[in-house]
């Protein structure tokens, strides 16, 4: 059941994301060169939504928040990796997805170096795991929790802000 209802949320999240034009290399440039605030108003709602909801989830019980270690040289890596991705080919992992299910050749490159990229990194990984692991590891750290507060009370007024600016944003830019 769990199989089913992650195929229907990933095919629902692909539905928007081809429908909000995200899956268009060009509309994401566009939004990077803040031409076209269309999918950074999607991306606001979609971060307001999700940070009300899974708090609403988690406060009844249906969802089990769980925070990974902070790594800081993983995240730094990562971030790089993510980063030059994204600047070379124009998407990022889930709009790649999104614009290869459209036909789109370029996307097929991007998925299909994603995919190389994380068969090489888990054969390497039992060989790296004890150097890349043993500085920067901080537990689980949350800002909440250092500010010594509730979750929700910092998720709730922080995503009805991004759902705030959503509906403010132009869907144009300024920028020419």
């Amino acid at each position: 059941m769990k199989l089913l209802l992650g195929l229907v949320l990933g095919a629902a999240f692909g539905a928007v994301l081809q429908l909000s034009g995200a899956s268009s290399h060009t509309k994401i440039t566009n939004a990077l060169r803040l031409r076209d605030l269309a999918i950074i108003k999607l991306i606001l709602a979609a971060i307001g939504a999700g940070l009300i909801g899974v708090h609403l989830l988690d406060a009844a019980g249906l969802a089990n928040m769980q925070v990974k270690d902070l790594y800081l040289p993983g995240v730094a890596i990562a971030g790089l990796i993510f980063g030059v991705g994204f600047a070379v080919t124009g998407y990022c992992p889930g709009t790649a997805l999104a614009a290869a299910a459209e036909g789109k050749v370029d996307a097929w490159f991007t998925v299909v170096g994603g995919l190389f990229g994380a068969v090489i990194f888990a054969f390497l990984y039992p060989e790296l795991e004890a150097g890349l692991l043993s500085v920067g590891r901080f537990g689980p750290v949350t800002l909440h929790r250092a500010l010594g507060i509730s979750g929700a009370l910092m998720a709730v007024p922080l995503g009805l802000l991004c759902l705030w600016l959503a509906a403010r944003l132009p869907e144009k830019g300024g920028l020419s």
